[in-house]
C-alpha cells in the first residue's frame, strides 16, 4: 500500500504502533505538502497582484515585498519535511549493500532515532530564535519576524517526527532496506 510516493507498510495486519506510526507520518506529509504549495501559491498571488497593481497605477501595494521573506522560509522547510518523510534525501547505497537485512535494520533505526535526537534538540533551540525575533517586525505589514522563523520549529520538529515515524516502519518492515527507495521517475 502506498499513498502519493510514502510507503505506508505491507498492507498485511500490521502491529498498532506501525500503523500509528504510518498515521502521523502520513498527517505529517499531508500537512508538509499543504505548507509548501500554499506558500507557493501565496507567494505568487501576492507578487502577481503588485505587478498588476505598478502595471495599471505606477505605485505598489508594498506589502506583496514582504510575503516572500515571512513563506518562503516555511516553503523551504515543508519541503524538506516531505523529502525526510519520504526518504528522498542523500543516502550512501554503498554500506547498505554490505549488510545482511538484520545489520541493515539495526543501523537504520539507529541513524533515525539520532536524527530524531539531533533535529528535536535544534527544534527546541529555535525557540530562543523565535522569542528573539517577536519583537522585530516587517516595516509595511507589521508582522513579527517570528512567523518567519516558526518555520524552523516546523521544519526541525518535522524531521524529528519524520524520523521517528521512519525508525518504527523500519523496525517493523520485512525488507528495512526498501523502505526508502522512492520513484525516482516523478522525483524530477
Amino acid at each position: 500500500m502506498q499513498t502519493a510516493g510514502v510507503p505506508l507498510g505491507n498492507g498485511k495486519a500490521d502491529p498498532a504502533v506501525l500503523r500509528a506510526a504510518n498515521a502521523i507520518g502520513l498527517m505529517l506529509d499531508r500537512i508538509a505538502v499543504l505548507i509548501a504549495a500554499s506558500a507557493v501559491v501565496i507567494i505568487f498571488l501576492a507578487l502577481m497582484a503588485e505587478v498588476v497593481v505598478r502595471y495599471f497605477t505606477s505605485a505598489g501595494l508594498g506589502w506583496p515585498n514582504e510575503v516572500p521573506n515571512v513563506l518562503f522560509p516555511w516553503l523551504i522547510m515543508g519541503g524538506i519535511v516531505i523529502g525526510a518523510h519520504r526518504g528522498a534525501h542523500i543516502a550512501a547505497e554503498f554500506i547498505r549493500g554490505h549488510l545482511t537485512p538484520s545489520q541493515l535494520r539495526l543501523l537504520m533505526v539507529a541513524i533515525h532515532l539520532l536524527v530524531a535526537v539531533v533535529f528535536a534538540a535544534l527544534a527546541w533551540l529555535s525557540l530562543g530564535v523565535i522569542s528573539i525575533t517577536r519583537t522585530q517586525v516587517f516595516p509595511i505589514t507589521g508582522l513579527g519576524q517570528a512567523w518567519a522563523y516558526t518555520s524552523m520549529l516546523f521544519g526541525f520538529g518535522g524531521i524529528a517526527v519524520a524520523s521517528l515515524v521512519n525508525a518504527v516502519r523500519v523496525a517493523y518492515a520485512a525488507d528495512p532496506g526498501a523502505l526508502d527507495h522512492t520513484d525516482t521517475e516523478h522525483m524530477t
